[in-house]
């Protein structure tokens, strides 16, 4: 079948890549020069990476040692309350350490530029699967082009977060399911234990449904975990649990619940005068839920369907115990999903669905400036991604 490579849904979706790369790139440099950068998440990065380089992997987890790094990477004193505390898993603090012997800009820029290379070269796989399957070139380009401008990914990467982590790890366990390879999958969910709250319900689940993934997944989570405990030691170890432990707080550290996105952040906005030790007792149990639901949704399925995952994906995001606005980022995959269903449905033209994912920036960067919009969309999208996906998967 031939198509027409330039019609007028390409044309407006490239004036689309052209706007958001324009907006994106004077965002990067305001808030580089402005000094923002300074106050982002890519300062506790860089910390704990200058803790590493002086004081060994050992020390990282060290609140003093880090608030201090800090301290000199801010210019101020940044108070107890307002350390950014290094709560991630220690396998991603070589990068760190080997960042932190430039300079904090230069540092950031290497980071920046380094994550959009790594993201793009996983892209590559996808846009070779929608390739073979008869998508046009620009059309396939336009997807992942969507994909890696996702408005939240930005987002994460504009303020030093590992989001991508999880992006990447879910777009692998997506290719998986693609191509029919378990080990890639389980590679992909090690890969999400970045944030293990969101892995957790996906590994879990998927056990129903391919067994082999979840002990690939296995393998990669002990040998991470054996890598980690070796690097930080035991007393580094501990010192990580504490941390995690000072997270859970609303507003000490930086950790305002009210404005996460998840079933927690939902509920303290719509009945703030409920005792919050409730909300977390009845967000714990949306997540159990959860986790038994998907697991019988998986062990109950016959054959994979899209919209299987895509409800795995969203409902792992809704019911997390914590969830900041980058992790929203992991959405990009069941927009993906989405779209690669409407087109092999033929229930929606390929030019059209092509450009979902930056239509989907455009909308979340609109919301950027409307409170009410901002905590409304990314609920909307976490219903209605799997909802409509099902609707063009259904059976005629």
């Amino acid at each position: 079948m031939k198509h027409r490579i330039l019609t007028f849904h390409n044309f407006l979706f490239l004036v689309g890549v052209l706007f958001l790369t324009t907006w994106y790139s004077l965002l990067v440099l305001s808030y580089v020069e402005s000094g923002q950068v300074k106050g982002s998440d890519f300062r506790w990065f860089y910390s704990v990476g200058k803790v590493a380089r002086q004081y060994g992997f050992s020390k990282v987890y060290d609140l003093e040692l880090t608030g201090s790094a800090q301290e000199e990477v801010a210019g101020v004193p940044v108070g107890d309350g307002l350390i950014l505390l290094p709560n991630h898993p220690p396998f991603v603090f070589p990068v760190m350490a080997l960042l932190a012997a430039l300079d904090f800009k230069t540092a950031y820029c290497f980071y920046f530029v380094g994550v959009w290379l790594l993201t793009a070269s996983i892209m590559i796989v996808l846009f070779r699967w929608v390739r073979k399957r008869g998508w046009p070139r620009l059309n396939a380009l336009i997807l992942i082009i969507g994909l890696l401008s996702f408005e939240p990914l930005f987002i994460s990467v504009l303020k030093g977060q590992d989001s991508y982590l999880l992006l990447i790890g879910g777009l692998l366990l997506f290719i998986a399911f693609l191509d029919d390879k378990d080990w890639l999958g389980g590679v992909g969910l090690g890969l999400m234990l970045i944030r293990p709250q969101i892995a957790l319900v996906l590994a879990i689940s998927l056990v129903f449904w391919r067994r082999k993934m979840w002990w690939w997944f296995i393998m990669i989570a002990v040998l991470l975990g054996i890598y980690s405990v070796v690097q930080v030691g035991w007393n580094g170890t501990m010192e990580f649990i504490e941390v995690l432990k000072l997270s859970t707080g609303v507003k000490d550290f930086g950790w305002d619940e009210v404005r996460m996105f998840d079933s927690v952040g939902l509920l303290l906005r719509v009945a703030p005068s409920l005792n919050l030790d409730i909300i977390h007792a009845l967000c714990w149990g949306i997540y159990g839920v959860t986790l038994v639901g998907l697991c019988l949704l998986w062990r109950l399925k016959r054959t994979f369907k899209y919209w299987y995952l895509s409800i795995t994906l969203t409902l792992s995001l809704f019911s997390a115990p914590h969830l900041h606005y980058h992790d929203l980022a992991l959405l990009a995959i069941p927009l993906a999903g989405l779209v690669i269903v409407g087109v092999e449905r033929k229930k929606i033209n390929v030019a059209i669905a092509s450009g979902f994912p930056m239509i989907a920036s455009m909308m979340f960067l609109v919301s950027e400036f409307l409170d009410p919009a901002r905590f409304t969309l990314p609920y909307l999208l976490m219903a209605g991604l799997p909802i409509w996906t099902w609707w063009l998967e259904r059976d005629d």
